[in-house]
């Protein structure tokens, strides 16, 4: 897999941009799947175009299977947004405090696949060792909180924060090393944070693998969602998200057969429409 040239995927509406790696999976083998660099442009005010039709139609197949989440709930374990808006949109400190001692625990009761955690969990509550006084310990960061600290620090001072260090970890070694055949979380692995010239930011997410099926609207909106929140905390514009896709798979439970009236309704509304869901 790691021979094939990777393709790049890019739309200005999430739904097109989703529906040209669903129809990269539907239309190979999976003998013949390339990696997929999927690129989401043309935000209106941070905030993704998208096509209503193919996210509705989209929940309604994810709705006919068991356990599967429809887009907006895996987008929110990524990021809450629609939680965090009827908050009145609180800065880092607080959200991050309020969602780990009242959303989260929601969450894990609702649904135990949680129960490794979340990917907004893991970026605000990452534990790791940290050498103190000579002896090794474990250590708690919020990586979002520590982000944007040292990007208004340095932009205080005129200074440009190096990309290296604007980085922000979801797999955890000491967890999620288990050597089990399916772990199911996590499947994003990393986020970093770019930024285009004055007041653009930009938002990349690395998945080793991902079910475009299942989740990968969801995981798409979820980081859009997560770069406009970071993009206001940081006094800029979100202008870019970019998703890299080692292996794209179609799913769990899905077969290419039962999936391709949806496919040729998928196919139909590319590349453009005039139904969209305009972002609020």
């Amino acid at each position: 897999m790691s021979t094939k040239l990777p393709e790049i995927i890019e739309e200005n509406n999430l739904s097109h941009a989703w529906g040209r790696a669903f129809l990269h999976v539907m239309d190979r083998s999976s003998k013949h799947l390339a990696p997929l660099i999927v690129s989401v442009t043309g935000l209106v005010n941070g905030l993704p175009m998208e096509d209503k039709t193919i996210r509705t139609e989209l929940d309604a197949k994810l709705k006919e299977k068991s356990r599967k989440c429809s887009t907006k709930v895996s987008a929110l374990t990524i990021f809450p947004y629609d939680a965090w808006t009827r908050r009145g949109c609180p800065d880092v400190g607080a959200f991050s405090k309020w969602y780990l001692e009242h959303f989260f625990p929601r969450l894990k009761a609702r649904d135990t696949r949680n129960g490794h955690g979340t990917y907004f969990e893991r970026m605000v509550r990452f534990q790791g060792s940290k050498k103190d006084a000579g002896t090794l310990g474990l250590a708690t960061k919020n990586q979002l909180e520590h982000v944007v600290g040292i990007w208004r620090r340095d932009r205080a001072k005129g200074h440009s924060t190096r990309h290296s260090a604007i980085q922000i970890a979801i797999f955890d070694p000491a967890k999620d090393h288990t050597g089990g055949v399916m772990l199911g979380f996590p499947c994003l692995q990393q986020v970093s944070l770019a930024y285009d010239g004055e007041d653009g930011l930009a938002v990349s997410a690395y998945y080793p693998t991902q079910y475009i099926m299942d989740r990968a609207y969801g995981n798409y909106l979820g980081l859009c969602h997560l770069g406009y929140f970071l993009a206001k905390e940081m006094g800029l514009r979100m202008v870019r998200l970019n998703s890299f896709i080692g292996l794209p798979e179609l799913g769990s439970d899905w077969t290419k057969k039962e999936l391709k009236p949806f496919a040729e309704m998928i196919r139909g509304r590319l590349p453009k429409t005039s139904d969209t869901i305009q972002p609020t």
